[in-house]
């Protein structure tokens, strides 16, 4: 039996990503601090601070949208990590592979943006855009690609330079 968790909290650190070919994964912290009354004062309890991972598409979705200090609801599987330190000591720590997060909208705002999707590809199918030039390994570069000053290219100009 899987043991599933939700919380809502406010992310702490910002994200870490990183992919490789098939692959993304997504990593961040979330600071979870309950609150109470206390006559006329609020009250603040001990904070809980979980790690949170999630992978493949959402991996790729949080590291667009998630930003540190965003409030959040979140929703995954309870895990235990655990490891041996350099130290030769045992570890553990507790994080959530998320599911499903998205912002708390009971806190403020926010716009969804629906990612365009991409079709699968089959073994027969190039794996580059419509209208990108492909070189063989023994071809010399087109001739129409301006050179890149690297301080001076921005991501914007790279894109107004793509070959097509």
């Amino acid at each position: 039996m899987e043991t599933q968790i939700s919380l809502a909290g406010n992310v702490g650190t910002d994200v870490e990503f990183s992919s490789g070919p098939g692959w993304s994964l997504a990593r961040f912290r979330v600071a979870c601090t309950p609150s109470w009354r206390k006559g006329s004062e609020w009250v603040n309890g001990e904070t809980l601070w979980m790690t949170v991972r999630t992978s493949g598409q959402t991996a790729l979705n949080v590291r667009d949208s998630v930003r540190k200090g965003d409030p959040m609801v979140i929703v995954g599987r309870l895990r235990n990590r655990s490891w041996q330190g350099s130290d030769g000591q045992r570890h553990e720590a507790q994080q959530i592979e998320a599911s499903s997060l998205g912002h708390d909208l009971a806190r403020g705002v926010s716009t969804f943006i629906r990612p365009e999707r991409v079709p699968a590809f089959s073994d027969d199918e190039p794996l580059v855009p419509d209208g990108m030039v492909i070189c063989e390994l023994d071809e010399a570069p087109p001739q129409s690609v301006p050179p890149v000053d690297d301080e001076a290219a921005s991501a914007d100009e790279l894109e107004d330079t793509a070959v097509g």
